[in-house]
Order: structure tokens, then C-alpha cells, then sequence
């Protein structure tokens, strides 16, 4: 069968509306015409409504909104981590411990520098490479570490709920890029084997009490943040507190959670523009978070202009930690580094392409006061202001079944098709070219040759009045294409010897 032939056989017998009148041969040229811009503007109309419901399958498949069932709802406490911050007399006992009594003292701002590096080299810059300073050539993370507090140094006391507890059997080393900091009920932090190393802190109807007491011995941050989120370089200003010898903070949080339905996880990461925590394709960090993903950009970012990061980066391997040389120039490309900026921002700054967790909670500080007490330490009060009467829910509202059936219909009413008329398709011009099927007008040629002696007889018989002997040829013709004998034709009346017996 020729291709062109085949084509007319699909179009006469596909299920696909309208086709079969553009085929059909006895069609005036004008019905055929009209049938094929018919169909034409049928099949781009159900194009157009499938490409509409495949952009909002892709760009509108969730809804955020705000629920306010709350009576049932536990509230968890945020995760708490203190980071140390420029604690000189550390840096000062530490230096004369490895370099003596009488090194320069120019070396503890540039131990300083190292210890707590945020991107400022200047005494690095002044004095480790004219050769007055013998400043340290390598090994920045362990001496980072050596210098820095311990969590004895750190802690002096601990309560929840004003419930004491031992501060370092829960607040565990959590590396980040600022250095390493301490943490409470964290997911990325160092874990204890054997042993619970979490404090779950939960607020209800029931028990709608949480707090968190913390007395430090240095001058730290302390963050609050999401059990998968992780203090970093831009963490808010609201949610980072600064703890001052001598001064006694309080602060009242409102939490507002994220709730998904089951549904979500079933969408891409595009259509709903979240990541959960276990989606995690980043080197620095376990888990998924927008704050571990902005350390990994980081990362990346200064790898790829000074050929090295960090030596506080977490993760990061031994030959990418840079030496002074590359220090400096992570100094020099400071705000390449540091500032954040949009994709269409044209100022200096950092561009990372980073989606926020699907469970990140909001943090707000309603209540602030601060006095004065008597003794050399900080004290930091975190409670929970009020428990919240309204969190954000994604919701899907477009899945891929209510994309198959807006397509499906989309299909059924412009063109008439299913599932299967897309499968006839494929059987007309694979299976059945394959086949070797004749044309449908070579099957018309041989049933005119082998009926043709009927279709004679047929019509002498016609001439002797019989109605039954019209429709002779028609029957035997019918027979003959579905392959079955045909009956015996009655005989003609003039030759039917009871026939003028009947008279």
C-alpha cells in the first residue's frame, strides 16, 4: 500500500473528527475545503487549551494560604545556636600560649583575623607579607579551632522551661562559615552516638509554656533559626541577638509555621518553588535549607574567582582551603562575596539562585527589654510570646490527574479523541505498514472482477420485476469483501416451475 493511499485509508476510517470528509472522494472540493479549515482550527484551538493547561500545571499547581484550625496544633520552639564573636582575651592567651610572652602583637589582630574570618584581611594584608609578623602559613582550621572557646568556656548555665540541663550534652558543634558555633535541637550538627542529643521543646493548648534561659561567660550571637537552617553570614538581624557582659535580654517570639499537604511532594521543585529538607543535592550540609544552600553558593562563588574558600567552610576539602595568598583574595573581593543581590541586579554583590525550605517557619520578635545585673556574664531569655492562632499551607490544586483530564477534554471537545485515537496513529503507520495490507482500491478492483458475472445476472433477473433480485449484487458483493461464500441466489420467477402454478 502507498503511503499516500494509506493516509486516505487513515483519514476514512480514523476516529478523529471530521478527517473522514476531507478523504472521501465524493465530496465536492468545496465541502472538503470547508472540512479541512474545520478541523484545522479544531485541532489549534485544542492545541492552544493543552499548552494553557500544561503552563498552569507547571507555574499555578500550588496555593499558599493561610489556615486557622489551631486549637490541635503543636508549636515547635526554634532551633538556638551561640557563635562566638572576637573574644580577644581568648585570641590574647592563645597567642602568648603558642608564640610566648614577647611575640609582636601585631599577631594577635592577624590570630584574630583567622580565628573569626568574615572576609577582612587588613592586618593580614599590613603585616604578613613584608616580613615583619611571622604570621601562620597553613593549618587555619585547626588553629581556627584551638583558639576559638570551647562549650565549657562558653555555657555557664542552661534551663528549659526553668528546668535546668547540662548545656554541652545538647548544644553540639555545628560547623558553619562563620566559625563553630554551638546548637540546640539542630540537624546539622555534630551528632552523639548512643545517645539522644535533642531537646524537643513544643508548645500547645495543653502546655502553651516554652522558654529558653541562657547564661554565657563570652560574648557571643546567639540565632535563632529552623531545626535544617544554619547561622550564616546574612542571617536577619532579627533573628540574631547579641549577648553583652553584664546585661540580662529577654525576648518574646511569635512563630509562624508552613504546613504541607501530602500532595506536594509530589510536584517539582519549580512548581512549588520549595525544597524539602531531604531533597539535598549541596556538599556543606546534610540537609536542605535556603541558608546551607547560600553557604554553598558562597563556596562555589569564591572557588571560582580565587581558586580556594574558606577555611571555616564546612565540608570543605583540604586542597580548596586557601593559604594567606588566597585570604587576600577573598579580602579584596569582599563584597563579591558577602552581599546578596538579585539576578537582575546590576551592583557588586552575590547571586545565588537559592528556593527557600518547603518547612521553614517565620520568626518574629514581639517583645524586647533588657536590664543590668551584677555579674560578668550575658544572659539571654528566648520565649514563646503567644501561641500562633494562623500558619501558611500549600495546597495543590492542579495534579497531574487534573492535567490529564484538562487535556483529555481538551482533546474530546475540539477533535473528538481519546487515548486511543492517538494508538491509531501508531497502528496505521507502523503495525499496518508493516503488515502489507492492499489498498483499499485493489480490494474494490478484484471484488468488481469476481462479481461481475453476478452483477449481470443480477440485472437480467431485475428486468423480470423481482424486488428480492435488486439487492442480489449488493449481498453478494458485501459477502465477497468479508471473505464468507455467499448464499445461493433464489431463482429467477419466469424459471420457478410452481410459479404459474400459483395462478
Amino acid at each position: 500500500m502507498g503511503l499516500f493511499s494509506l493516509l486516505r485509508d487513515f483519514l476514512t476510517n480514523t476516529s478523529f473528527h471530521g478527517l473522514r470528509f476531507v478523504a472521501q472522494k465524493e465530496r465536492h472540493w468545496t465541502e472538503r475545503v470547508f472540512w479541512l479549515v474545520c478541523c484545522g482550527v479544531s485541532w489549534w484551538a485544542s492545541a492552544k487549551l493543552m499548552l494553557a493547561s500544561w503552563d498552569q500545571f507547571q507555574n499555578n499547581a500550588i496555593s499558599f494560604v493561610v489556615e486557622s484550625t489551631y486549637l490541635d496544633w503543636d508549636t515547635t520552639f526554634p532551633s538556638i545556636s551561640v557563635c562566638e564573636e572576637d573574644n580577644m582575651e581568648r585570641v590574647y592567651f592563645m597567642s602568648a600560649k603558642l608564640y610566648g610572652e614577647d611575640h609582636d602583637f601585631n599577631l594577635d589582630e592577624v590570630l584574630k583575623e583567622i580565628s573569626y574570618f568574615r572576609g577582612s584581611a587588613y592586618y593580614i594584608k599590613e603585616f604578613c607579607f613584608d616580613g615583619h609578623v611571622k604570621c601562620p602559613q597553613g593549618n587555619f582550621s585547626q588553629l581556627a579551632r584551638t583558639i576559638r572557646s570551647g562549650c565549657p568556656e562558653i555555657f555557664a548555665d542552661c534551663k528549659v522551661n526553668n528546668v535546668a540541663f547540662n548545656c554541652c550534652d545538647y548544644f553540639l558543634p555545628l560547623d558553619t562559615e562563620i566559625g563553630t558555633c554551638f546548637a540546640l535541637n539542630s540537624q546539622q550538627g555534630h551528632r552523639l552516638v548512643g545517645k539522644e542529643d535533642t531537646l524537643p521543646i513544643k508548645a500547645n493548648r495543653r502546655s502553651p509554656k516554652a522558654s529558653v534561659y541562657l547564661e554565657l561567660r563570652v560574648q557571643s550571637n546567639v540565632h535563632i533559626h529552623s531545626a535544617e537552617d544554619v547561622p550564616f553570614l546574612n542571617s536577619l538581624s532579627s533573628e540574631v541577638f547579641v549577648a553583652a557582659p553584664l546585661i540580662h535580654k529577654r525576648f518574646g517570639i511569635a512563630v509562624r509555621e508552613i504546613e504541607n499537604e501530602p500532595g506536594v511532594r509530589d510536584t517539582s521543585t519549580q512548581q512549588r518553588k520549595c525544597r524539602f529538607h531531604d531533597e539535598n543535592d549541596l556538599t556543606v550540609y546534610r540537609f536542605y535549607s535556603y541558608s546551607a544552600c547560600i553557604t554553598e553558593c558562597r563556596k562555589q562563588a569564591q572557588i571560582k574567582q580565587c581558586n580556594c574558600t574558606t577555611h571555616l567552610m564546612p565540608n570543605a576539602k583540604e586542597e580548596e582551603i586557601c593559604t594567606l595568598e588566597g585570604l587576600m583574595c577573598l579580602y579584596v573581593h569582599y563584597t563579591n562575596f558577602s552581599v546578596l543581590k538579585t539576578s537582575w541586579s546590576r551592583k557588586e554583590g552575590l547571586y545565588c539562585p537559592c528556593v527557600p525550605a518547603c518547612t521553614e517557619p517565620e520568626y518574629n520578635i514581639v517583645t524586647q527589654e533588657s536590664f543590668g545585673i551584677a555579674h560578668n556574664t550575658s544572659r539571654i531569655e528566648l520565649t514563646l510570646d503567644r501561641l500562633p492562632s494562623e500558619r501558611y499551607k500549600r495546597n495543590v490544586v492542579r495534579g497531574r490527574l487534573d492535567m490529564v483530564v484538562s487535556m483529555g477534554g481538551a482533546a474530546g471537545l475540539f477533535v473528538g479523541a481519546s487515548l486511543l485515537s492517538f494508538v491509531e496513529l501508531f497502528y496505521y503507520f507502523s503495525l499496518r505498514m508493516c503488515g502489507g495490507e492492499s489498498a483499499p482500491e485493489e480490494d474494490e478492483e478484484s471484488s468488481k472482477d469476481h462479481d461481475g458475472p453476478d452483477r449481470l445476472s443480477g440485472g437480467r433477473r431485475s428486468g423480470g420485476g423481482s424486488g428480492s433480485s435488486a439487492v442480489a449484487p449488493v449481498m453478494a458483493h458485501h459477502y465477497h469483501n468479508n471473505l464468507i461464500q455467499p448464499p445461493p441466489l433464489p431463482p429467477p420467477p419466469h424459471q420457478d416451475p410452481h410459479y404459474y402454478a400459483r395462478f
